[in-house]
């Protein structure tokens, strides 16, 4: 049976173990509180998805021609880009533009949009699909090159549920926000993040709430070299 020495011991190292790893999971962006929406949805998306890249319109953004509505957008992860929206059927398409050297004779790589649960919409989303996805007013879409089947990045829609009641009113009326990201940030590296919590320097967090934090892991590191030593010393 073990004793409580031993029971301690095994408490403070699966608790390190486990704290550093939960610690790894957060993602580096959200450790600070000072962060600023550059885009006009209630928390920033890069902040969300690790997105190295994001670009982001609405409907004014976007020029008329006939039935549809069209945006360009540039270098956003080493793609040229087309998004429109056709009032004929309600629905939008993402295209990468493609070039034959330096010039682009009005070809598309398209893109389709897969859901959080795994439907596959094509390259054709409408907006009763945006309505039908969303959760709390936010549907978000896995975008896939139709020819290579490679990650073409994300694509969010957002409308305020609290003035529009579907995404079809709010693109009406030029609050439906489109945000394209593409890339992701790299990972935490949980080696400075521990030794940030360890020595009260985490980035853009007030020393009151990093020192809580270091209290557990600094309780559990000395309680291992108290065994330690009192293992190694017979007469201790």
């Amino acid at each position: 049976m073990a004793t409580s020495e031993q029971a301690g011991f095994v408490f403070a190292v699966a608790f390190i173990v486990l704290f550093a790893g939960f610690t790894a999971m957060v993602p580096v962006d959200l450790q600070g509180a000072e962060a600023t929406t550059e885009i006009l949805v209630p928390v920033d998306p890069s902040l969300v998805s690790d997105w190295t890249d994001y670009e982001d319109w609405n409907k004014t953004d976007m020029t008329p021609i006939g039935t549809e509505y069209f945006f360009d957008y540039d270098a956003l992860g080493g793609f040229d880009w087309r998004a429109w929206f056709t009032t004929i059927t309600d629905s939008f398409a993402v295209g990468a533009k493609v070039y034959w050297g330096p010039f682009w004779f009005g070809t598309l790589d398209y893109v389709q949009f897969m859901s959080s649960t795994g439907k596959n919409y094509d390259t054709s989303l409408t907006l009763t699909d945006i309505e039908n996805d969303a959760v709390e007013g936010t549907a978000k879409y896995n975008l896939i090159f139709s020819e290579s089947g490679n990650d073409a990045g994300d694509l969010i829609f957002y409308w305020n549920e609290t003035t529009y009641s579907d995404p079809s009113d709010a693109w009406d009326n030029s609050d439906l926000v489109l945000v394209h990201g593409v890339g992701f940030a790299p990972n935490t590296n949980i080696v400075s993040l521990l030794v940030g919590i360890l020595f009260l320097q985490l980035p853009d967090v007030p020393v009151e709430i990093n020192l809580l934090l270091a209290v557990f892991p600094w309780a559990s590191v000395v309680y291992i070299i108290w065994f330690i030593v009192k293992e190694s010393l017979p007469f201790f």
